[in-house]
């Protein structure tokens, strides 16, 4: 991730969040506003205006001063939209159909290996219901952390699933068609939901771009920060 982020969306967003905001920087409209948790110091608000301009505000409606508390709210908000894109929800229910469909018909393939991917199935459901959930409206690190972690038991239920499939590689030939295509649709739904990766290890390898990015927010910063 390079260069500041998207912006974030403004439904939902507080309206006197928004009323402070437009006292704070008057005739700059603003084209997104974001509810952050940090989980420390209260709720804060990040708000990008056109230009771009960012501002953060405390939890009562306030400018932060503190450069550290802009960049640590700004950073959550960027980890979220990573989460947030890396988790479609109708993929992740896809993934699901899927699985039921392989179970369906699952003549030839282990035991386990159905049951690995069930195990992924129920997961993805629930981060399905997850990134649906109206709370997601706010960018909170603790619901992040939970989400991540979800994902990561996906991710390996999944992984257990590929391990014991690899071998019916060698015998395509000798699955039924509707076996064949089952397992075919269960890899390229488990791909297109993003299972074949693990979210830890992405958020982990993009740290340092979400702190480079908040750093620039904290630059664009409509009010001084210490």
């Amino acid at each position: 991730m390079s260069g500041v982020p998207g912006h974030p969306p403004v439904e939902g967003a507080s309206a006197a969040a928004q009323a402070a905001a437009a006292a704070v920087a008057p005739g700059r409209p603003i084209v997104g506003l974001r509810a952050v948790d940090t989980g420390t110091r209260g709720q804060a608000w990040l708000i990008a205006f056109e230009g771009p301009a960012f501002l953060c505000l405390d939890d009562a409606g306030r400018p932060v001063a503190s450069r550290m508390r802009a960049c640590d709210v700004a950073q959550a908000a960027l980890a979220a939209e990573i989460v947030e894109e890396a988790l479609d929800a109708a993929a992740l229910r896809a993934m699901t159909d899927a699985a039921d469909g392989l179970a369906a018909a699952a003549a030839g393939v282990p035991p386990a290996a159905v049951e690995a991917l069930s195990r992924a199935a129920d997961h993805a459901r629930a981060l399905a219901e997850w990134r649906e959930a109206p709370e997601r409206t706010e960018a909170s690190l603790i619901a992040l952390d939970a989400a991540t972690s979800l994902q990561e038991r996906a991710h390996a239920a999944y992984a257990t699933f590929v391990s014991l499939t690899d071998p019916l590689a060698d015998r395509q030939g000798d699955l039924d068609a509707d076996v064949l295509a089952a397992l075919v649709a269960a890899e390229e739904a488990a791909a297109a939901a993003g299972l074949g990766a693990s979210l830890g290890a992405m958020m982990g390898e993009g740290m340092a771009g979400i702190a480079a990015a908040a750093d620039e927010i904290a630059a664009l910063h409509v009010t001084p920060l210490r």
